[in-house]
């Protein structure tokens, strides 16, 4: 066998191991969603806040904002939404909160008690201008399952 014949098998079988790992790790990556497991979904949270920003990107949205805690400290919150297409099919666009907007968000906060939370279908709520600003797609029945 040449040398440059034997370069090609080395290639080709390197390839080959490479492409093998990689679709044995590809599906581990792709079930590593967390899910709302670090979240007290048997409480909800309702606050009073000014929107800070909102994140438009995938794997979900993420709305920030301001709000005094019950002791009376202004805390940054971050709240995680649905993902860019549920959202868009939920009437919503990157536009929909624009910093310094007042909101009034009902939400399931964490089990640690940081500013973070989760908001659901069905049970979480965003008003802004005396509007609702819904989480609900039409012709998705479901309910709680999200």
């Amino acid at each position: 066998m040449n040398i440059t014949m034997r370069t090609a098998m080395k290639t080709t079988v390197l390839a080959c191991c490479t492409l093998a790992a990689l679709l044995a790790i590809a599906p581990r990556v792709t079930f590593a969603h967390h899910g709302a497991a670090a979240y007290d979904m048997s409480k909800s949270i309702t606050l009073e806040g000014t929107v800070t920003s909102l994140d438009w990107n995938n794997p979900h949205c993420l709305l920030h904002f301001d709000a005094k805690n019950d002791k009376g400290e202004m805390l940054h919150w971050t709240i995680e939404l649905y993902n860019p297409l549920w959202m868009t099919r939920a009437g919503w666009t990157r536009t929909s909160l624009k910093s310094g907007d007042p909101i009034t968000i009902t939400f399931h906060g964490t089990k640690s008690g940081a500013p973070n939370g989760y908001i659901r279908d069905g049970d979480g709520k965003l008003t802004f201008n005396s509007k609702e600003l819904g989480f609900h797609q039409a012709g998705d029945e479901r309910t709680n399952e999200r």
